[in-house]
């Protein structure tokens, strides 16, 4: 190099670093400006800390702590009693409380920057050392943001020097009345006993939602008064190890004495056979866990599911067409689905339902393949795929790719070039016996080389046939505790990563060269971040017990859309007759099983026998209502307007149009009984509008009438309705 070039090169380097040191200045300035703004003072006993929106306590004498969130009127709700606690795998219990020292210096706060924002961390150590011997030290890491009504906390448990400790039970949140008097979480103005709500693992078996004073829930819960609305939400916002349980109990008006968030969460509703995988080494961390105090549940569950969307962001779709429509095959033909059946469908979909406006906003239809698929050859499968393109719709096909079914365990794994069979890849206990059957399929380990070389070679088969959708089922076997093939992975939440991980590589944009939309069916609800969707509910057809039972999940999960997944699925929307039946459901009832699809996110693919005549004109008749497609493409969830309905569905849903400054409303109303119509008088403040004289069109049957200060509800049995509400 020439000297003389020196002096120019290092000018330009200085100019460079400059810049880059002038633009970084305002996001520090920010960052600095939000941790001041985080105010930490002590005393002799204790820290405080205080942000705009709640103040936390740490008593370094007890090792306790508290919150309290001022209220405008009235004492603060509190949380009170505060503590943190593992178990060894040795059976040692470990209580932040019965410890000697507990601790948090100057250097234990430190300014932090994340998803959520610029905050503060804030540590406290819970230490023995002495003639009882030394014990692993409980660490709690606080995290505090300024304008948040949430605190984060996270436990690790530290073996000491060189030591090693093991766990499967990590409590980083624990309140017990029993224990310490005066502890529990305080609703500040409720005189009944606060719900509690109970989130299933996944969606599997037909569970439901429940705000019945659950005594259990998994990764969150809501603790509130459905009268004010206000309450608490606590739940994990980081999903990488741990199943996260809530345990809570001492439900008394006002107050709610117990409450335990704690990593090794297994039981029914897991379906795990085998105890939670413990998790070892010099430092064990648990999830991180949230907890909040909100004006209204329904707008904490909403903040729980976009800080989890900001520290893992939900599976992008930027297809322009935005939600899809189209058709699936399972509620209507089952595994007696054909080549004929597949093409009739498309036919239908092109000839008569897409000329309506049915289809997303690129005016895009999906035509998929459920389970049985496999019904057709692969010349067949061809065809199918060349017709639906032909005909500008997009095919979609069916997985399972955590599942063993039938019974021949020696045939060898696609993929593998005969190395693996299927006996080899199953996912075992620790003494080394398969897992039982769940769903009638055994467990595959999601780690094992064998599954992922099957996972590469059954998606890009579906890449290379041309498919653009894959619905994909019954992940939870790969969620399992069990004893997995990578000996580094030792949880199933770990090893479900793992498996889902090397699913979306296969179909993403960089491999398959094309955008690939991925829905996942019964699945667990975190992790998340895997799926483009996810349906909300397990198998939901037509009438108006499946739409009861759908909507209940919409009721208490509606909030997952956005944070968790970008679209809610509502599950194959049946207009007519699911197969196998012996009626059909009335339009009523087939009507209400679609505005409970429209409300919910949502994707929107029916499921009816389309080479049958009167499914066809039923679907010609319903799906021709463009205003309510509007709101289907919109992507965006009604959300309840009562939480007191127990493992029932609310009745009303709501939603805004467009941003919060906007005064048209949508209200959506279903009568759930069978019998007796629904009549009532809705109080528009309960249902969120300002006080005002509205026009209420009907968006079915385009009455128009006028409501102030009430809405007059009246609907025979199995109805519903959309109404749309425009101040005058």
């Amino acid at each position: 190099m020439s000297t003389g070039l020196l002096p120019t090169l290092l000018c330009l380097l200085l100019l460079c670093l400059c810049g880059t040191l002038a633009a970084a200045a305002p996001a520090a300035a920010a960052a600095e400006a939000a941790a001041d703004a985080v105010r930490v003072r002590r005393d002799a006993g204790g820290v405080e800390v205080e942000t705009t929106r709640l103040r936390v306590r740490f008593d370094l004498k007890t090792g306790l702590w508290e919150a309290h969130w001022p209220q405008p009127v009235g004492e603060s709700a509190t949380v009170r009693g505060a503590s943190c606690a593992a178990r060894l795998t040795d059976g040692t219990e470990l209580r932040a409380a019965d410890y000697p020292r507990h601790e948090s210096g100057a250097g234990d706060v430190r300014p932090i920057r994340d998803a959520l924002g610029a905050g503060t961390e804030v540590v406290v150590r819970h230490t023995s050392v002495g003639a009882s011997g030394d014990r692993p030290t409980l660490l709690q890491r606080f995290r505090f943001y300024a304008d948040l009504p949430y605190v984060l906390v996270r436990l690790e448990v530290v073996g000491g020097g060189a030591k090693s400790v093991a766990t499967s039970d990590v409590s980083p949140l624990v309140v017990d009345a029993a224990a310490t008097p005066g502890a529990g979480l305080r609703l500040p103005g409720a005189t009944s006993r606060p719900r509690t709500l109970f989130v299933p693992y996944d969606n599997d078996e037909w569970v439901r939602f429940n705000s019945d004073y659950a005594s259990d829930s998994y990764e969150v819960t809501a603790v509130y008064d459905n009268a004010s609305r206000r309450g608490f939400v606590v739940g994990a916002v980081t999903h990488d190890l741990w199943k996260t349980g809530l345990a809570m109990g001492g439900h008394a008006p006002g107050r709610l004495g117990s409450l335990r968030a704690y990593g090794g969460a297994t039981g029914r509703w897991t379906h795990d056979s085998r105890p939670h995988g413990a998790v070892s080494g010099a430092r064990v961390a648990s999830e991180e866990i949230l907890v909040g105090w909100f004006a209204d549940w329904r707008d904490g569950l909403e903040a729980y599911g976009a800080a989890n969307g900001r520290l893992r962001p939900p599976l992008a779709w930027s297809e322009p067409g935005g939600v899809p429509f189209g058709w699936n095959s399972w509620a209507a033909h089952k595994e007696k689905v054909s080549f004929d059946h597949y093409v009739a469908a498309s036919a239908f979909l092109k000839q008569t339902l897409s000329p309506q406006g049915f289809g997303d906003a690129g005016g895009n239809v999906y035509v998929n393949f459920d389970s049985y698929w496999d019904n057709l050859s692969d010349e067949k499968i061809a065809e199918a795929v060349r017709r639906v393109r032909a005909a500008g719709q997009k095919p979609g096909i069916y997985w399972t790719p955590f599942v063993c079914w039938g019974g021949d365990l020696d045939r060898p794994v696609e993929g593998t070039d005969g190395r693996w069979r299927y006996r080899d890849i199953l996912l075992r206990d620790s003494a080394g016996e398969p897992l039982p059957k769940l769903d009638g399929g055994m467990p595959i380990d999601p780690t094992h080389p064998g599954s992922l070389a099957r996972i590469d070679a059954i998606l890009g088969r579906f890449v290379a046939q041309g498919f653009d959708f894959v619905k994909l089922d019954f992940l939870t076997h790969g969620s399992l505790e069990g004893a997995h093939f990578d000996p580094a992975v030792p949880t199933g939440t770990a090893a479900y990563h793992v498996g889902m991980k090397r699913v979306v590589a296969a179909l993403s944009p960089e491999k398959a060269g094309r955008r690939v939309f991925i829905s996942l069916s019964i699945a667990p609800l975190f992790p998340a971040g895997y799926g483009h969707a996810r349906r909300i509910s397990c198998d939901a057809a037509g009438g108006v017990g499946a739409t009861e039972y759908l909507l209940n999940s919409l009721t208490y999960g509606w909030w997952a859309q956005g944070g968790l997944y970008h679209f809610n699925d509502p599950d194959h929307t049946v207009l007519y007759q699911e197969g196998g039946q012996p009626h059909p459901v009335t339009e009523v009832e087939g009507r209400s099983r679609l505005n409970a699809s429209v409300i919910s996110g949502t994707m929107l693919l029916i499921s009816d026998d389309l080479t049958d005549a009167p499914a066809r004109e039923r679907a010609a008749r319903l799906l021709a209502n463009r205003e309510v497609f509007a709101l289907a493409r919109a992507g965006r969830p009604f959300r309840p307007v009562e939480g007191d309905t127990g493992s029932a569905a609310a009745d009303t849903f709501v939603r805004r149009d467009g941003d919060a400054a906007s005064r048209v409303f949508y209200v959506a109303l279903f009568n759930h009984d069978r019998e007796k119509p629904r009549t009532a008088a809705l109080d528009l403040a309960r249902l969120g509008l300002d006080p005002a004289d509205y026009e209420v069109r009907d968006l079915w049957s385009g009455r128009v009438t006028r409501a102030s200060g009430t809405l007059p509800v009246d609907l025979p049995p199995t109805a519903s309705t959309i109404l749309r509400l425009t101040p005058r």
